[in-house]
């Protein structure tokens, strides 16, 4: 029994690692994608404009601008929830995923723009020492999961390679090569 509490604290803090480095991805990609978009809208000049308001604001004031993403959300959030309770599970946890993801990105965005300014405030700057620190936890606990997935990839990659022998191989991989194709031109159209 003492075992198979070790094994469960040990899966929830690998769990726990886990999450925190998919929102950590999800902090740099979906901030990537609304800059994106925001150049393709032909939004660009409002960047620009944001950055300059921010580099206006005391510390504190640019605390509540950053927060702003955090406190819009609460309220689709709720609507969320009563959909989900009036049985509309899907189209509730769509808008809670859809909000969340959103939030999430305008908030990266505007942490970069006002980094410098937040980390002038005392305890916001521990705040984010300790989320640096977190995140180091998070990459040692998941990287021994990772190497043994990498290991077992590259043990299956060579074991597929012995069976299907050279003329095998490459006929595989031209195969390979014209998927890969097929998925990125469907992903382009």
């Amino acid at each position: 029994m003492e075992a198979f509490g070790r094994r469960l604290i040990r899966a929830f803090w690998f769990t726990l690692a886990i999450l925190f480095l998919v929102e950590s991805w999800l902090w740099d990609n979906v901030k990537i994608a609304l800059v994106w978009l925001a150049s393709a809208l032909g939004l660009k000049e409002l960047e620009a404009r944001l950055r300059g308001f921010i580099a206006g604001l005391t510390p504190l004031a640019t605390l509540a601008v950053f927060a702003l993403p955090a406190i819009t959300i609460f309220p689709l959030k709720l609507l969320a929830v009563a959909a989900i309770a009036h049985g509309h599970v899907i189209a509730g946890i769509s808008v809670i995923l859809a909000a969340k993801t959103l939030a999430l990105g305008v908030t990266s965005f505007l942490f970069d723009a006002s980094r410098e300014k937040l980390l002038q405030i005392g305890w916001f700057a521990k705040l984010y020492a300790t989320t640096l620190r977190v995140s180091r936890w998070a990459h040692e606990r998941v990287e021994p999961a990772k190497r043994r997935i990498r290991e077992a990839k590259e043990f299956l990659k060579a074991r597929i390679a012995r069976a299907l022998g050279e003329e095998g191989r490459s006929q595989f991989a031209r195969k390979l090569s014209l998927l890969r194709a097929l998925v990125r031109r469907r992903g382009a159209a």
